[in-house]
């Protein structure tokens, strides 16, 4: 067994996990903390992506890097929050499977306007100069790019867990979950609470969108893959848990990277039996809702 190989595998694995947090901390603020199941939120990831790389092509790596950076994000949370109001707002009353039919057909509506605005081709972006070198960490080499995506993670995380369990939107966000016509006859409004939520999230997803392109490349199936791996991540840490979410995002990326020294292909296995072999421990996950066991 090479050592160091396993720990640079590890180290990658966590940057991994970092991007997947991102991506799925938006998702289980919506599903986990307020109900509502959203299949665009990879489609919202993708989008910002593409945002992210015209605007580095626009104003160069460094300017763009740094502009894309408030106003993907930003761009995101404006269309999240008009698409709650215009079009989920209509159909939490047919429950879930209202939201997944809505989800679903925004999925192919943003997938097929991204091809038609930024193209088939895929793209890939240098980061910015600052951010291009290397950190030793432990005899190992770190790109400072991944390190300032673990430092935005858990900045990320701490943000929601200050905001879902010590803050009054927290608490308002929960009630809501638990009787949102209660919440309404005290004069809390509901709606625009879903609205706010939504925004977060597609804010969150803006920001995971944005750093993930000087990751790698970036190509029109990215909703589908991110989706995927940010529904088993929220499913494995436990519905509305930031913690859970985080643990659960860094068990799936180490995994996938440390399976690559073994397989050829067949990440998506591994992303199914780590979620096979959690929830036949812990049935509900890590955590359920934030606040309680």
């Amino acid at each position: 067994m090479n050592w160091q190989l396993l720990l640079a595998q590890i180290l990658a694995g966590v940057a991994n996990g970092a991007l997947y947090f991102l991506v799925a901390s938006g998702l289980t603020l919506l599903w986990g903390a307020l109900g509502v199941v959203n299949l665009a939120h990879g489609s919202f990831f993708m989008l910002a992506a593409f945002s992210m790389a015209a605007c580095i092509r626009f104003w160069g790596s460094q300017l763009g890097f740094a502009a894309g950076l408030v106003l993907v994000p930003l761009g995101m949370a404006a269309i999240g929050m008009l698409l709650e109001v215009s079009l989920f707002r209509r159909v939490y009353k047919s429950g879930i499977w209202g939201q997944l039919l809505l989800s679903f057909g925004l999925v192919l509506v943003l997938n097929n306007l991204v091809r038609l605005a930024f193209g088939t081709q895929p793209m890939s972006m240098f980061p910015p100069k600052q951010l291009s070198g290397f950190v030793d960490f432990a005899g190992l080499r770190l790109a400072s790019y991944q390190l300032a995506v673990l430092i935005v993670t858990a900045c990320v995380a701490f943000f929601l867990w200050a905001m879902l369990a010590r803050s009054r939107t927290g608490r308002l966000i929960r009630a809501a979950v638990d009787d949102p016509q209660m919440l309404d006859a005290v004069g809390v409004d509901v709606q625009r609470l879903r609205t706010m939520v939504m925004g977060v999230a597609a804010f969150l997803a803006g920001i995971a969108g944005a750093v993930s392109v000087p990751r790698g490349s970036i190509n029109t199936g990215l909703d589908v893959q991110i989706i995927v791996v940010a529904f088993a991540v929220i499913v494995i840490g436990g519905l509305g848990a930031v913690w859970g979410s985080l643990a659960a995002a860094m068990l799936i990326g180490i995994s996938e990277s440390v399976s690559t020294m073994f397989l050829d292909h067949g990440n998506e296995i591994v992303i199914f039996v780590v979620m096979v072999l959690v929830l036949l421990f812990k049935p509900t996950g890590f955590r359920t809702i934030v606040g309680r066991d």
